[in-house]
């Protein structure tokens, strides 16, 4: 073997290995979300599906509850909601779902991170309350119970609630 022919499978040994320790580096399993509104049920449900491997896990996200709904805006509501979301995962900009007075209103949004409001240039919002329900607690009583804090927000200490939504925190519930 000359000098040249040696130093080319030098090379090419050498991106051999490379390419093999990228592989050995990615994930092994590959997941992904897939968020729906679930009219089924009486109340209509946003459902973030997490398939992972050969399994697959439900989580409630939002459900959207009689008191602060009619059925029809219930629905319409809730697939919305869900678009919204999905597309939101897709480009990995919602982390966090919040609620809050705005221009009168009560709405619920999603934001990429604590501290932003609904009415932040960032913040997408998903749907409006009645203007005399309180935000937070409605968002709060629509929560699925695996994003839920473990007390309902105190208004008298709290002025707005975030509830972690990013695709990591859905693996978390497998465990």
């Amino acid at each position: 073997m000359n000098k040249k022919q040696h130093w080319k499978t030098i090379g090419a040994t050498s991106v051999f290995a490379v390419g093999i320790m990228a592989s050995l580096t990615q994930p092994s399993t590959a997941s992904s979300i897939n968020i729906v509104c679930k009219t089924n049920t009486s109340v209509p449900t946003v459902i973030a599906t997490l398939a992972e491997q050969e399994s697959a896990k439900n989580v409630p996200i939002l459900s959207f509850l009689p008191q602060y709904f009619s059925s029809r805006s219930a629905v319409q509501n809730c697939q919305n909601t869900a678009k919204t979301l999905q597309a939101l995962y897709s480009q990995d900009n919602a982390n966090y779902l919040t609620a809050d007075k705005l221009n009168a209103g009560s709405v619920v949004c999603a934001v990429e991170r604590r501290g932003i409001g609904c009415n932040d240039a960032t913040a997408q919002i998903l749907f409006t309350l009645a203007p005399t329900a309180n935000p937070s607690q409605a968002l709060y009583e629509m929560l699925g119970r695996d994003l839920k804090q473990p007390q309902p927000p105190d208004a008298r200490t709290v002025s707005r609630i975030y509830s972690d939504i990013k695709p990591r925190r859905v693996h978390w519930w497998f465990f």
